[in-house]
């Protein structure tokens, strides 16, 4: 996920919303048709059992949303949001469907940005909802009123959310886990948001410190069950450190990962200390961490064009990495697959992208395994329609062996 920052000057008689700090779009790029990519037809290979048998969590590969959340900013909000430039907002000129009909349609990893309000009501009157003139709705206003973590991708700004609490968004995914107890593994990625918006009215965001991570830890455990999640603990198991245990491939079989969620920490050093507090490595916690140190299991390469060799060896050495198949909106607008295409080649296991579905307001681009030529697609995959895999039979490494790559 990137961050957006956003400056705002008041003048009068108008209110101007000025964003910055995002990245280039330029509107005269010619458009590129789409490369055409099919899945393959199934083979033995989709048969459940094989499957199972087969293949561990660190050989799969998952599309899934970054802002899984996120909902297209009103006329009116979207309108003061153009005042600051026709590229800024177009990259927040984008929605997402629901959770549920996100998950049915093969979507394997969600993302959600959160901010701490343990007291409630820090995030129910958005700035710029009053700059925009705009009426929130009275269940917008009581939830937000409420103790507990909101999603939210831009403080004050970008805050329509399809599940405005963090634990309405859990709930949403383990009731559709519950309908699908076969489902592939669906990795849950969070990142905290406590940077100020520079504009007039702003909330000043609470710290994300280690008294927040504790209550994030708390909200995912009111949620899931430990049988339901597969955490740090159960990859580590003997092993000196995670680290290790991801470059033994300790990863669980896939007979053992169906139904399950799985919880990564996707953010800053600082963050990721805050969460680790004073354990030796992250025991008894629920989510796995990104990162270089002996505490992550994953690694994010949002670029897969400039970080290709990085993923591929990170993949072979037994991490789990995510990258990003598009950003901004950029490669929909421009109709560029070639981002996307190298996300899926990269091996990375988790490929975001804010376009598991085309929007007609902006093209045909998507992001699906059906788009990706080496994955398979049939009937007999249900709940899945098509899975990708990384073929099963490679020796596995040792932490010595990957090591020496």
């Amino acid at each position: 996920m990137r961050r957006h920052f956003l400056a705002a000057s008041v003048l009068v008689p108008t209110a101007v919303l000025a964003l910055s700090q995002l990245a280039s779009f330029s509107p005269t790029a010619p458009a590129m048709a789409q490369a055409v990519q099919t899945a393959q037809a199934c083979d033995h290979r989709c048969n459940a059992d094989w499957l199972d048998a087969n293949l561990r969590l660190d050989q799969l590969q998952l599309v899934g949303t970054a802002e899984s959340y996120k909902q297209k900013p009103n006329s009116a909000l979207m309108g003061l949001i153009r005042m600051g430039g026709k590229k800024d907002a177009e990259a927040l000129d984008y929605g997402h469907a629901s959770l549920n009909t996100q998950l049915d349609a093969d979507v394997r990893s969600l993302q959600f940005d959160v901010a701490y309000d343990p007291q409630g009501g820090a995030y129910k009157n958005p700035a710029g909802a009053s700059m925009a003139m705009e009426l929130l709705p009275d269940d917008y206003i009581k939830t937000m009123s409420k103790p507990g973590f909101k999603v939210i991708h831009v403080l004050d700004v970008d805050y329509g959310s399809s599940c405005l609490a963090l634990i309405d968004c859990l709930v949403q995914v383990a009731a559709w886990s519950k309908a699908h107890p076969r489902h592939l593994p669906i990795v849950i990625a969070l990142k905290t948001n406590d940077t100020k918006t520079p504009m007039p009215g702003a909330t000043k965001p609470q710290a994300c410190d280690e008294a927040a991570m504790n209550a994030l830890e708390s909200e995912i455990r009111s949620v899931f069950a430990p049988e339901q999640m597969i955490t740090p603990d159960q990859l580590q198991g003997g092993h000196a450190s995670l680290r290790d245990a991801a470059l033994a491939h300790a990863w669980p079989r896939l007979e053992a990962a169906r139904g399950k969620v799985l919880f990564v920490l996707d953010d800053s050093a600082a963050k990721i200390r805050a969460y680790q507090g004073s354990r030796k490595s992250l025991e008894g916690r629920a989510m796995f961490v990104t990162g270089d140190g002996p505490l992550a299991a994953f690694l994010s390469v949002a670029d897969p064009q400039k970080g290709g060799s990085r993923i591929q060896q990170a993949v072979r050495s037994g991490l789990m990495v995510i990258t990003r198949a598009d950003d901004e909106t950029r490669e929909a607008r421009q109709n560029k697959t070639a981002r996307r295409d190298a996300a899926f080649a990269s091996g990375a296991q988790i490929v975001q992208t804010d376009f598991a579905a085309a929007d007609p307001a902006i093209g045909n681009y998507r992001v699906t395994l059906e788009n990706n030529p080496m994955a398979m697609c049939g009937a007999s995959l249900q709940p899945e329609h098509c899975i990708s895999f990384e073929a099963a039979g490679v020796p596995v490494r040792t932490a010595v062996t990957a090591a020496a790559l």
